[in-house]
């Protein structure tokens, strides 16, 4: 893109040095001729750029003219220097060193900042990876989402929803949305409604060369958001009231995928705690308390005791 380019080209320029045309043109991956046209986009808005002529010729910028990031809040220069997911850098296949990176955005810093900047980076570390690699993602699929989402071009999928079923469809990709380490593709389908497609089941992707029209008015962090919000008021909650054990007690305190807990709890006599848990079903709360087996028991709903009670059965019936 040639915004990308023109930042390329200050950024290369502010060391002071006089670059050739062939050098820019090799860094940039363009001709030279396109070189010439950007540095005069670059004249044409006010930045100083001057041509030296002659065998060790090239560009320069005047007077070592920066254009510093000094009317940015301290803050919000820092901001820049939070590391990088690499995960996501990956998947988008976007070759990016994290070094080269940190080191040009260092030149842009006043010199009050550098400091904090360089200590921020050394201080923060962003894993967005699982801790096992299921090896479900995938990344040919991700590279023509990108690849669409960039051009306005529809793309033909082959969807396996969450019930097994596998479908054929012609959509309208908008934009892509990493949650946590697992990527989805927001998309126009052919009625014009709006989906969201989770990357893993898409088994076929291919991009046609048929554009779209992007909606002028679509923002997709806001309807990430909406959608994120609705999606979780839709889902169906089982409650249940139980007694746990002090062990129960503390390592449910640590898992909230299944299980979601109203507050800590009141402790009784006896040392256990009355908790109100809320799970996405039925089934989810039987196979949860089972794993607990005597640390925790069930207050209410009372048929809800009837079917653990059969679980166990089932599991010592499973083992005789």
């Amino acid at each position: 893109m040639k915004a990308e380019r023109l930042i390329k080209i200050l950024l290369l320029l502010q060391h002071g040095e006089i670059v050739s045309t062939r050098e820019l043109a090799e860094e940039l991956e363009v001709s030279e001729r396109t070189v010439h046209r950007d540095m005069e986009s670059l004249s044409s808005t006010g930045i100083p750029v001057y041509a030296e002529r002659g065998q060790a010729g090239g560009w320069r910028l005047v007077d070592n003219w920066k254009q510093r990031l000094s009317w940015l809040k301290e803050k919000e220069m820092l901001s820049l220097f939070l590391p990088h997911a690499e995960k996501i850098l990956n998947d988008l296949n976007m070759d990016i060193s994290s070094k080269q990176l940190k080191d040009k955005l260092l030149l842009s810093l006043p010199e009050t900042s550098r400091e904090s900047a360089v200590n921020l980076w050394e201080r923060v570390y962003v894993d967005m990876a699982t801790w096992r690699n299921t090896g479900n993602e995938s990344n040919s699929a991700l590279e023509v989402m990108k690849e669409a989402v960039m051009t306005n071009k529809k793309v033909t999928i082959l969807y396996k929803k969450a019930n097994g079923d596998i479908r054929e469809s012609i959509v309208k990709p908008l934009g892509l949305v990493a949650k946590s380490s697992t990527w989805y593709v927001i998309a126009l389908n052919k009625q014009d409604e709006f989906r969201s497609y989770k990357n893993a089941r898409i088994l076929e992707c291919e991009r046609t060369e048929e554009h779209f029209i992007r909606p002028p008015d679509f923002n997709l962090p806001a309807h990430w958001e909406q959608s994120k919000q609705q999606f979780m008021q839709s889902l169906p909650e089982f409650r249940v009231d139980v007694k746990v054990s002090p062990f129960a007690h503390e390592r449910m305190r640590f898992t909230g995928r299944f299980v979601q807990s109203a507050n800590d709890g009141t402790m009784t006599e006896d040392g256990w705690t009355e908790l109100n848990l809320t799970f996405n079903s039925e089934e989810e709360a039987v196979n949860f308390i089972v794993g607990f087996g005597n640390q925790v028991k069930i207050l209410s709903p009372l048929d809800l005791i009837d079917k653990v009670t059969e679980r166990a059965r089932e599991i010592i019936e499973l083992y005789r």
